[in-house]
């Protein structure tokens, strides 16, 4: 349905673009210019899926899920789901993806404890959509470094400065609210999730070690292309010879998704998923949000709203603010994170120029807001697929997603003490360099 929306108004724009005197060629090296400065972008997305196939194949997701519930005894499991997907988010790279396997068993181990599931949901879409702020290999936070024009070493320095006080007091709250259900853990349904899964895979603490590499890697300045690359080839190796899997399986889970076959329904539906060709349709409708971005900013149809939120005398926190607030409205209007994050980029881009305001402080203050709300948003897609995944809407889990009320307002707040970057004192070169998109 998103796709097919993307499809008419992109459209509709050319047909309007025609019709004011705008040659097709023009329209066409519009496009095809704003497609291949993302081009690696795509490739980040269709290696997310085949990452989490191998990373599901090869018994590293199992691992976390093993061990981690080895944890919860007598534990705050409201805290504990936050602070789980939060870490397992960040490595996977993939809130949904984190929602579909550690999410779902968490929700499931919840009702042992009676547990309200919307409560103890909006703790998990907490956690998880942290991968869609920062995780080295979302695509989501490649989008916003790379349209930003910024690195991942120095969007992260940037980013934990809203990042650690809104978790802390996330974490306070969900500390506060997981104390007030109590019950002993239902160990039970723990130990059934852990013998299916130390029955179906080769379960060993090493295989942790491994997405921390990744992080390592990613930290290191390797490209995310190449760090991603390396980790759907060593995962499968690890798929062949440590879970004995064949290769012709193996093949068809990084293509289409992995299948588990535990012997319990259940757990085969959390710990399955992923697959390149299924995210062919993601990449799509970054695609058709793209060309919808630049069509609009070669007809000048967004000046006259950029216009009205950014004015030349506006200081850092208004911009900030105007930021967080445009990426929040484009993102309710569209449906989707992704035009939330173009738009105020190409066109806040300019304004942190001339405030003397970096790059990475831009890149965090669009995901810090349009990026983060997404799930609280009924109809948007990503409240969608967590409504098809668990059953819950975003009107019941919502009020209890405070991280993703908080990390706006934190982000705003940081607005009256930010990092300065004297642009004027660059060399020409790195000038030219810092105000390319």
């Amino acid at each position: 349905m998103l796709l097919s929306a993307f499809i008419i108004a992109n459209t509709i724009t050319v047909l309007y673009l025609l019709q004011k005197g705008h040659p097709l060629e023009r329209l066409l090296q519009i496009a095809w210019k704003a497609l291949k400065e993302c081009s690696s972008l795509f490739a980040i997305i269709i290696l997310m899926g085949a990452t989490i196939s191998v990373w599901l194949s090869s018994g590293i997701v199992p691992s976390l899920i093993y061990y981690g519930f080895g944890y919860l005894e007598g534990i705050n499991l409201v805290l504990a789901a936050f602070l789980c997907t939060m870490i397992i988010s960040y490595v996977m790279g993939t809130a949904c993806g984190t929602l579909s396997t550690i999410g779902i068993a968490l929700l499931g181990i919840g009702k042992g404890l009676m547990i309200p599931a919307p409560v103890l949901l909006g703790a998990i879409v907490s956690g998880s959509f942290i991968a869609d702020k920062i995780a080295p290999i979302s695509s989501l936070t490649n989008l916003t470094i790379q349209i930003t024009g910024t690195s991942y070493k120095e969007y992260i320095k940037s980013s934990i400065k809203t990042l650690i006080p809104s978790i802390a007091l996330s974490a306070i709250i969900y500390f506060i609210l997981g104390n007030s259900y109590g019950g002993a853990t239902d160990l039970s349904m723990i130990q059934e999730y852990r013998s299916f899964i130390g029955g179906s895979f080769v379960i060993s603490p090493f295989l942790l070690l491994f997405p921390v590499f990744v992080v390592i890697l990613a930290f290191s300045g390797i490209k995310t292309v190449y760090n991603m690359s390396l980790s759907v080839g060593a995962a499968s190796l690890i798929t062949l010879f440590v879970q004995k899997e064949n290769l012709a399986s193996m093949i068809k889970s990084v293509l289409w998704g992995y299948k588990a076959n535990t012997g319990m329904a259940q757990l085969d539906s959390l710990i399955s998923g992923g697959g390149a060709i299924p995210m062919i349709e993601v990449v799509l409708i970054v695609m058709g949000s793209i060309t919808l971005s630049s069509f609009f900013e070669e007809a000048d149809l967004l000046k006259p709203m950029t216009d009205y939120f950014y004015k030349k005398d506006d200081k850092a926190f208004a911009l900030i603010a105007k930021t967080s607030l445009l990426s929040i409205l484009l993102n309710i209007v569209t449906c989707d994170q992704t035009v939330g994050i173009l738009i105020p980029a190409k066109f806040g881009a300019d304004r942190f120029d001339e405030a003397g305001l970096d790059r990475h402080i831009l890149a965090r203050t669009i995901s810090d807001t349009g990026t983060i709300i997404a799930p609280l948003l009924p109809w948007n897609v990503n409240a969608l697929i967590i409504y098809g995944i668990t059953g819950i809407s975003a009107v019941g889990y919502g009020p209890y997603g405070v991280f993703c009320y908080i990390c706006p307002l934190m982000t705003i707040l940081s607005g009256a003490l930010p990092a300065r970057k004297d642009i004027a004192a660059l060399p020409q070169a790195d000038k030219e360099e810092h105000i390319v998109l």
